[in-house]
């Protein structure tokens, strides 16, 4: 019984969600939120996390951007059955852009809403060691564009939203030998033309997590989150400073605070960094909290 009550908890929570635009994909949105062990039909789920990062775009003296943004994301998750859940998650987002002659935009605003499906497959009913399953999602263009005092839209780098349709398609697989928990996921993002005729790159976003769990109130964890997308572009001119490969190394630590409460917190390095043009991304910080409730 403890055996599968850790396996649960494993499954819950490893890496928090990352809602961004291709500048700052990293991660696998559903893991926080639906976990990969076997869901309960008729669940719900909530999950509150909170990011802080940084961002340096351009040269320095001549177009440099630097970019602090903080986001809370609220997000629910419901299983019809033990085969699919289904995911909403709606960001509200502080950014604030700093340029190379000292001009300062801040937007506080509501991001763009993201649904998204997870299928499990699994060897067996109970107990197994192995699931997978494949992952889809719609970002969808609710945040409104910010604008200045006189109407005209603020820098792109500053907005909360993207203003386009970005979806994705991928797989994931988990091994569960306690006490530890493995998994595996990777996923392809497309997106069509947003504000300002921004047009984001596609994207290859892939995740490898190994996870400890020291006892059935606390676990450790440890990822690389990488990601891989092409040059984005403005109005069909492809900008330098964007696209290329970054990996993350995010350790960090699941905390049960009560039972269906679990509490998270994780760090994310940049380990590699093979991004084009001038172009750097500093660590992000994450925490959430996860709920479940009981519908029957």
């Amino acid at each position: 019984m403890q055996q599968l009550f850790l396996m649960v908890v494993a499954g819950m929570s490893i890496t928090p969600a990352v809602f961004a635009c291709s500048t700052c994909m990293v991660g696998d949105p559903t893991q926080t939120l639906m976990g990969v062990e076997k869901p309960y039909q008729d669940r719900l789920r909530m999950s509150l996390d909170g990011l802080v990062r940084k961002e340096e775009l351009g040269r320095e003296g001549f177009n440099k951007k630097e970019i602090d943004e903080s986001r809370a994301t609220l997000s629910f998750s419901y299983a019809p059955n033990t085969r699919y859940m289904f995911g909403l998650a709606v960001p509200f987002a502080r950014r604030k852009l700093s340029t190379f002659n000292l001009a300062e935009q801040e937007v506080t605003a509501p991001g763009d809403m993201t649904l998204t499906v997870k299928s499990f497959q699994q060897e067996k009913q109970f107990m197994q060691k192995h699931m997978y399953g494949f992952l889809a999602g719609i970002k969808i263009p609710t945040g409104s564009e910010q604008t200045d005092v006189n109407g005209a839209p603020l820098d792109f780098d500053v907005q909360s939203g993207q203003g386009a349709v970005v979806v994705n398609v991928g797989a994931w697989y988990a091994n569960f030998n306690f006490p530890y928990m493995y998994y595996l996921s990777a996923a392809y993002y497309k997106a069509n033309e947003g504000f300002q005729g921004f047009q984001a790159g596609d994207a290859l976003v892939f995740n490898a997590a190994a996870q400890y769990a020291k006892s059935t109130d606390l676990s450790f964890s440890f990822a690389l989150e990488g990601r891989w997308s092409q040059r984005d572009s403005f109005s069909g001119v492809s900008d330098p400073d964007s696209g290329g490969a970054i990996v993350f190394a995010s350790p960090g630590v699941i905390y049960t605070l009560k039972q269906d409460v679990l509490f998270n917190i994780f760090i994310k390095t940049p380990v590699v960094d093979a991004l084009n043009g001038f172009h750097d991304e500093g660590a992000i910080f994450t925490m959430g909290i996860t709920y479940d409730f009981d519908m029957h």
